[in-house]
């Protein structure tokens, strides 16, 4: 048995990117990068109707990119596959590239202001449903509090969806979920 090889990343050792050459044009239109590649404000993929897609709000990127996926994506790919979405977009409550979260309380600025916030915004907005998911991390920095603000900013309620709730209130992560986890709703 192949065991699958995840891309992992650190500040001090982020992935190249990736020649074009090899990338979906569809997947690199719409993964977005600062121009370090130190932060990813979304990341995309597709196996069916692009534009039915179901949106991820994790807690901060790994080293997933235009061609690799890591455990979390693979994950959540698999989840909205199996839900009959198209695609899917993954976002973050914060964008700095990091496998080891410990490196978001070292950073000057984890949450990649004000970008990571307006790409929220924008997929949030166009999304068939939403999955709030950062873990118990995501409320670090009241950070959970503003993405909140923002998906009941452009999403109507009955589409925001978690696993679960930690004890203390924050969205259980994805990784770890059965795929036969029944969501719930977010906003009560």
């Amino acid at each position: 048995m192949i065991k699958e090889r995840f891309q992992t990343a650190s500040q001090s050792a982020l992935p190249p990117a990736q020649e074009e050459l090899w990338v979906d044009p569809l997947v690199k239109a719409n993964t977005r990068f600062n121009i370090g590649r130190t932060h990813r404000y979304t990341l995309f993929r597709h196996w069916g109707d692009p534009k039915h897609y179901c949106a991820f709000v994790g807690m901060n990127p790994s080293g997933a990119d235009e061609l690799h996926v890591d455990a979390t994506v693979n994950k959540c790919c698999k989840f909205s596959e199996q839900w009959g979405f198209g695609a899917l977009y993954m976002l973050n409550a914060f964008s700095l590239r990091a496998t080891n979260p410990r490196e978001l309380y070292a950073a000057a600025d984890p949450v990649g202001r004000p970008e990571n916030d307006q790409w929220i915004r924008t997929v949030a907005a166009g999304a068939a449903r939403v999955i709030v998911a950062w873990g118990k991390p995501g409320g670090d920095f009241n950070r959970g509090v503003e993405v909140e603000a923002i998906l009941r900013e452009v999403c109507a309620p009955g589409i925001v969806f978690c696993f679960g709730r930690n004890l203390d209130g924050t969205p259980t992560h994805p990784l770890y979920q059965p795929y036969a986890k029944k969501l719930v709703g977010y906003f009560g």
